[in-house]
């Protein structure tokens, strides 16, 4: 594949109704981006095409969920100009199941009626966060916290599958108490040496404030290593300048007196549709100053549960300079449970990918179990460890699994998927066939039972992933040869390679 080709191409600024009198320098100035982020369906509806249903069915799901104290929708005007014109019926790579998709970055960032659905399942603040906290401080393992320095409505573009989407609204935020408490604490605990300074978004507060945190984060010697959690150079990455990476240097190790701190950053990229050049320049911005980027990619219905859209993904954010860290389960949350997964098609895609793209490509497949018991590692083993003749691909159950924490707990059934009754199902399938203006689009998929909650079946569990080798080769873009296969042992065609290096203008070349 060539270089161009790995950067998705976002619709001209220009030629979207919304900002069609937009200057350049306008659209590139960050502080214009937030001024003028999309909060309205009108605004939406000038962007993308929605039909009058469409529009009221989306202005009726805002409604609600501000009703619950959430607010929902905030996009800047970058990342909105990466969705396609027609987000209903988006144009996919060659091989992908466009007629089972949406367009991802409408799908993550726009409210719709499915967020309103399956209200009884799922969590607010699934992850429990007050429970291990002193100040802004969140302590899951022994030895690195989360520093909590935003405002959790300080984020440039919301996602609607947010594992703190309850967390999102007017009258949420961290004071300079809070944030001091938890500068104490870490110096308190010495067995803390590494600290995760995050939000909301680290990168949307002041200046002044990241400044400050990281200073006094310089000053505790046990700390070895920094990370800075933000999306902003997914949605915003005209924010991401040689003045503020400079201070980010500067201010993590000002006063400290031994080894350098390390300081990395930690992504959020879930589809190739978000890696454009401009993400690209503001990766190599931050390489550049010497930090390290690591992306944190979530598995999603209807974004990434495609075998091409992970390998693309994952390939080409590593070609800019992002490592994939964890491909994550999404969280058990209430409103959001029609993203999420079986553990089993997590396992799948996780065990298909190995061999078609590099160690260093491959994510850590992991769930962040709900009440704080941290990540837990999902990968599959590659063989049946137990000698049970068992077949991975035909063993998906109800998406349970047996799961360890870090620190012994068991959980013998873990349950990944949501669960609803079969009425509610229909109904919901209805109601987004409709929104979508397509059948066979929105396949959630949920435990149905019945009214004393015994689980009566799995839905779309016959949609089940598999790849052969040629499959995986065309789709990667592979060069085959006679077999449909890739090259993959040299030898195989030795008296060939011979020949073909006595004609080139390696041969005899001195070193």
């Amino acid at each position: 594949m060539e270089a161009k080709n790995i950067y998705y191409p976002s619709r001209k600024f220009n030629t979207i109704q919304l900002w069609q009198q937009t200057t350049a320098d306008e659209w590139n100035d960050p502080k214009w981006q937030l001024k003028n982020s999309i909060r309205t369906v009108e605004q939406l509806s000038q962007v993308i095409k929605l039909s009058d249903y469409q529009r009221n069915e989306i202005e009726r799901t805002i409604s609600e969920l501000r009703n619950q104290g959430k607010e929902t929708l905030r996009i800047t005007p970058y990342y909105a100009s990466l969705m396609a014109e027609d987000p209903f019926n988006p144009q996919m790579l060659e091989g992908e199941k466009s007629e089972q998709r949406l367009d991802p970055i409408f799908w993550q960032s726009v409210p719709t009626p499915a967020n309103l659905m399956f209200s009884d399942t799922g969590v607010e603040g699934a992850m429990s966060e007050d429970s291990r906290s002193y100040g802004s401080a969140y302590q899951r393992y022994p030895n690195r916290v989360a520093l909590f320095v935003a405002e959790n409505t300080s984020c440039a573009s919301y996602c609607v599958h947010c594992q703190r989407a309850k967390s999102l609204d007017c009258n949420s935020s961290i004071d300079t108490e809070e944030i001091n408490k938890g500068l104490f604490y870490i110096s308190f605990n010495e067995n803390i040496n590494e600290v995760l300074v995050t939000g909301g978004d680290a990168l949307m507060i002041s200046k002044a404030r990241l400044q400050y945190v990281l200073e006094e984060l310089s000053k505790i010697p046990h700390l070895r290593a920094i990370r800075i959690a933000t999306r902003v150079p997914v949605v915003l990455p005209m924010a991401i300048t040689d003045e503020l990476l400079e201070m980010i240097k500067v201010s993590a190790n000002k006063f400290n007196t031994g080894v350098d701190k390390l300081v990395y950053f930690m992504t959020h990229i879930n589809h190739y549709q978000e890696i454009t050049e401009e993400l690209a320049v503001a990766i190599r911005k931050i390489l550049n100053h010497g930090f390290t980027v690591r992306n944190q990619t979530v598995l999603l219905n209807h974004v990434n549960n495609y075998y091409k859209t992970l390998a693309e993904t994952f390939r080409r954010m590593f070609w800019i300079g992002v490592h994939p860290y964890y491909l994550l389960q999404c969280h058990k949350e209430k409103g959001i449970v029609h993203f999420i997964l079986p553990v089993q098609i997590g396992k799948i895609l996780i065990r298909h990918l190995q061999g078609w793209i590099s160690g260093i490509t491959m994510p850590r497949y992991a769930a962040n179990i709900e009440g704080g018991g941290g990540k837990v590692l999902l990968m599959p083993s590659g063989h049946d460890t137990l000698n049970r003749g068992i077949n991975l691909e035909e063993k998906i159950s109800e998406s349970y699994a047996m799961i360890t924490t870090w620190d012994g707990k068991e959980i013998h059934r873990y349950e990944s998927l949501g669960r609803a009754g079969i009425v509610e199902y229909q109904r919901a399938m209805k109601i987004m066939n409709k929104f979508i203006g397509r059948k066979g689009v929105f396949l959630p998929k949920v435990i149905i039972v019945d009214d004393e909650g015994n689980h009566i079946k799995t839905t779309n569990k016959e949609r089940l992933p598999r790849f052969y080798k040629f499959t995986k080769s065309m789709l990667l873009n592979y060069k085959t040869e006679a077999n449909r296969q890739p090259l993959t042992n040299p030898t195989d065609k030795f008296d060939e390679l011979e020949k073909e290096f006595a004609n080139s203008k390696y041969a005899g070349k001195p070193l």
